[in-house]
């Protein structure tokens, strides 16, 4: 099982991920109108992992997110708790087949079986 990433970024693993596009360039050109109803559906995803550890805020030099490397999936996408922060302060670009996939579901996240399959997969992005 494979999930597809939405807003994660090289700099949120501190250089590990190199395959990752850099949150420097990810300014989207244009905004969605349902941005709101978008980021409230990866709010009210549930969390897959969850992790104590606060890390620093990459716009806000000083400040630290708790739990930002906690990861949240549908089942289908995964993000992280910081990505969220990053999304609200900023406008990033959101993958358009995630902007598809939420509208489509009418922006209410499903309910998701946790097997070892999903979990391991959703291990992969921590």
């Amino acid at each position: 099982m494979e999930l597809k990433p939405v807003a994660l970024y090289r700099e949120m693993y501190q250089g590990e991920r190199e395959d990752l596009p850099s949150i420097q360039n990810a300014t989207a050109r244009i905004v969605e109108p349902d941005r709101a109803r978008i980021l409230d559906y990866m709010r009210k995803t549930p969390q897959g992992f969850s992790v104590m550890e606060s890390l620093p805020n990459l716009f806000r030099p000083g400040e630290y997110i708790p739990g930002a490397p906690s990861l949240n999936t549908d089942g289908i996408w995964v993000w992280r708790t910081d990505s969220l922060v990053y999304l609200t302060a900023r406008t990033l670009v959101l993958p358009a087949l995630f902007v598809e996939h939420v509208r489509e579901r009418d922006y209410v996240p499903a309910e998701v079986e946790w097997t070892d399959e999903l979990s391991t997969a959703v291990r992969r992005w921590w």
